[in-house]
């Protein structure tokens, strides 16, 4: 089982006397899914959700949640599930205690969660101040029932950030300390856990200068030095800047982080200059993941021009990384982007977009480096090159518009290719192209709240010499019954996939859904959704039911003193609405004002800095939406979508971890067939090689004719060479893939897999963004961790270690 319980409170004392003495707002929800099909997941699971929110006199804020479901927790851990904070403020202090977190940069203290206390100091003068004190992580013993469990030292942690604000500029300091307790931990623990307790210490230095009264410049230096193991008792042959913070010893290292940024306002819109260098390995323990070695260069620019009808902007980039040359390969990453929206008429809207991703990786062989004897000998490198484009062309038009009837089209196209080259030449099965086309009409009667769609979509791929397509219609219908309390639909689809001209396999499933709302505060909902897959490989069917209910209670006010009501407090004209609306079990309530405050600090929390930049700018623009609604209905209508897009990234990594298994356990079940063509493959060019005129001739030996035979057989060898290391590379993957046996393995993600699920996250996002298509998302996935896996057999796999399996040697 798993019970959650989280307490806040938010105290401002500013606003007593000026409301209401008591009002509370909330609501329960309880949701129960039944699934019978062939996916690995339970058969029922159910989850009780609710919340309850009070407010006193307008002072006292007290919010209380709770989760419980029939999933459980099996093991310890160093982090803390359940929270308990409190979060007192009066006009410019605030202050933070219980389990919270608190962000003063991305180099020191960056949203780490901790168990002590902090506060904020804001007055309208020229000084800011912050600081705060706490565990970071509680001591977790070593379990030998439950290896796979965390087991970590108890980490105690302070930090301060000031800032002054001068009339033409703003400087900033920021200390951050925290460090792990040797003899919080008694148990013993094996060494391969690689845990030791370590030391951290982070000074950094902030400045923004104003320029021509609207152009700003920030930049950011920090100093982060880091003690791997305080066990260690030899000292460094010289101490650092820290040395009078941090308990130093051989295993003390130092590390540098930079940024830069440069924005000016430009007509309707913005110019931006960025740039950012983090030294490799640089950490600090007040952040739970941190990128490092790496140099960013970006510029951005955004336009609205013709009336605001047409809205322009373009991001461009470089990335580089190994800069300290350490590595055994360079990698530079060029992107740009363009993207435009203009509304051509109320009827007609037009949106495209174009980027371009390009990485040049540069491998050095590191025998050749320990064989050089000159300053210029391998000179030249292995040169890999990937070039990445993605295009987007959406179209919507309203054929026509009247109070009973509505005829809309939309259209959408996207194309994306990738080209691997190496030394300027696109290496084999190294261009992929992929082709996408959706159109779609919609035919609705507004008075009888009914919509009926159609809509049909194709793709179409190539990879290397196959090409796969899928293609097939949708039908969805939408009715509203009862002044629109009982909301219907109902969709169908279905879709066929060829393989090089050949059918691979049929998909069709229906959904049918259903929400009412009784007396606005009780809502019940009822959904079914039935799949039928038939293929070689894979024939079954799905059914999921999912059954909700929810009940929202808001507004309550108890007036302790009737005689005290004031002519402002009779006239409901003087008094401003109060909106109230839920979303994933958070409540928000208040006027227009102070739920666009709510919003902003929800986007601007920790939970969600590592939305990507794309995700962020489209964000922003939704609530800059959100903030022009005057209306009640309309404004909540906003504010639902902007948090759905919010949530989605966070969403995504289920889908993301989902994707990324089936596509494993596919590839392990293809790869004994693949394994036998591959040898086979092999052993056809290893026999032609043997068989021909000039093996085991000496080139001095060589005739005339035999001169003329030469190119073929360098190309023969080469070939063969090249069927090698893929037959050697495939099966140091099989190897590799043999670990991941559980969904659970892919998520924990270690080793490559990890490497591989960082590097590709934002660019599976965008593609499922773009289509919110599974299928292509697992067919993107697919490609990608073969490429990436077969280029790390390259580094790892000698050739000449291997044995025939299913043909016989000659």
């Amino acid at each position: 089982m798993c019970c959650t319980l989280g307490f806040s409170q938010s105290i401002n004392f500013d606003q007593l006397g000026k409301e209401k003495w008591l009002r509370y707002n909330g609501g329960v929800s309880a949701n129960a899914v039944y699934y019978d099909g062939t996916a690995n997941r339970q058969a029922l699971t159910y989850y009780l959700t609710g919340s309850l929110n009070f407010n006193i006199a307008g002072v006292y804020n007290i919010p209380l949640s709770f989760t419980y479901s029939n999933q459980e927790f099996n093991f310890p851990n160093p982090f803390n599930f359940n929270r308990l904070s409190l979060h007192p403020s009066y006009k410019w202090a605030t202050a933070h205690i219980g389990d919270v977190s608190m962000t003063f940069s991305p180099y020191t203290l960056a949203g780490h969660q901790f168990t002590g206390g902090g506060f904020d100091l804001n007055p309208e003068g020229k000084f800011q101040i912050s600081a705060m004190y706490g565990r970071f992580l509680k001591a977790t013993e070593y379990n030998e029932e439950h290896p796979e469990a965390l087991t970590a030292y108890k980490r105690m942690g302070y930090g301060i950030k000031t800032a002054y604000d001068f009339d033409f500029m703003r400087l900033g300091l920021i200390l951050f300390k925290a460090n792990d307790e040797e003899n919080s931990i008694k148990t013993p623990f094996p060494l391969e856990l690689g845990l030791s307790p370590k030391d951290n210490a982070v000074l950094s230095f902030e400045s923004e200068f104003r320029l021509f009264e609207k152009a700003s410049i920030h930049i950011e230096y920090a100093i982060s030095g880091v003690t791997e193991d305080t066990r260690l008792t030899e000292v460094p042959s010289s101490t650092g800047l820290l040395s009078f913070l941090l308990k130093e010893n051989i295993s003390t290292q130092y590390y540098k982080a930079l940024n830069a940024s440069f924005d000016y306002p430009a007509g309707n819109g913005t110019l931006g200059l960025g740039y950012e260098r983090i030294d490799p390995e640089y950490k600090t323990l007040g952040a739970y993941y941190f990128n490092n070695d790496l140099e960013n260069i970006t510029v951005n620019a955004s336009q609205s021009i013709f009336d605001n009808k047409l809205n322009l902007s373009v991001n461009a980039g470089l990335q580089s990384d190994n800069l300290n040359k350490a590595k055994s390969s360079d990698q530079q990453r060029i992107v740009s982007a363009i993207n435009a929206n203009y509304t051509a008429s109320d009827r007609l809207g037009f949106n495209a977009s174009y980027s371009n991703f390009q990485s040049y990786t540069n491998i050095r062989d590191q025998f050749d480096y320990i064989n050089q004897v000159g300053a210029y000998d391998n000179i030249d490198t292995l040169n890999y090159r990937q070039i990445s484009q993605n295009a987007n062309l959406g179209i919507n038009y309203i054929l026509k518009k009247t109070e009973t009837k509505q005829h809309s089209t939309n259209l959408n196209l996207v194309y994306q290719n990738s080209t691997n080259q190496q030394e300027g030449e696109t290496i084999e099965g190294g261009e992929n192209s992929f082709y996408n086309g959706m159109a779609g009409y919609t035919l609705g009667y507004p008075k009888q709240a009914l919509n009926i769609s159609l809509a049909a979509n194709v793709s179409y791929n190539t990879v290397a010499e196959d090409d796969n397509m899928t293609l097939g219609p949708t039908l969805s219908i939408g009715k509203q019954f009862f002044d629109k309390q009982l909301r219907t639909n109902f969709s169908s689809s279905y879709n066929t996939s060829f393989a090089n001209g050949e059918q691979q396999n049929n998909v069709f499933n229906f959904r049918l859904g259903s929400n009412y709302t009784l007396y606005k505060k009780h809502n019940l909902s009822l959904n079914f959704l039935m799949l039928f897959r038939n293929s070689e490989l894979n024939t079954g069917r799905d059914l999921t039911i999912t059954f909700g209910y929810s009940y929202a209670f808001d507004n309550f006010k108890l007036d302790l003193d009737r005689n005290r009501r004031s002519l402002n407090e009779r006239n409901p004209r003087n008094r401003e609405s109060i909106l109230s609306f839920r979303y994933r079990n958070v409540s928000y309530s208040g006027t227009i004002p102070e739920l666009n405050e709510q919003l902003t600090n929800v986007y601007e929390s920790s939970q969600f800095a590592n939305i990507p930049q794309f995700k962020k700018d489209e964000l922003k623009i939704l609530l800059a939406t959100v903030k022009e609604q005057k209306r009640e209905e309309k404004y909540k209508e906003q504010a639902l979508i902007f948090l759905e897009e919010l949530y989605a990234f966070d969403d995504f990594q289920t889908i993301y971890d989902d994707a990324l298994y089936n596509v494993v356990m596919s590839i392990k079940d293809d790869m004994k067939k693949i394994d036998m063509a591959l040898e086979k493959l092999f052993v056809v060019k290893k026999l032609e090689a043997d068989k021909h005129p000039l093996n085991g001739k000496a080139p001095e030996d060589y005739t005339n004719k035999d001169k003329a035979l030469v190119p073929r057989y360098e190309a023969l060898l080469e070939e063969r060479e090249t069927r090698l290391q893929k037959l050697v590379g495939h099966r140091w993957m099989e190897t590799q893939f043999a670990e991941f046996t559980s969904k659970e393995v892919i998520m924990k993600g270690t080793g490559f897999l990890q490497e591989f699920k960082e590097n590709k996250a934002i660019k599976a996002f965008e593609l499922y963004e773009t289509t919110e298509n599974q299928e292509k998302l697992e067919y993107y996935l697919e490609n990608e961790i073969i490429d990436f896996y077969y280029k790390k057999s390259l580094k790892t796999v000698n050739p000449e270690l291997f044995e025939l399996r299913y043909i016989n040697k000659q």
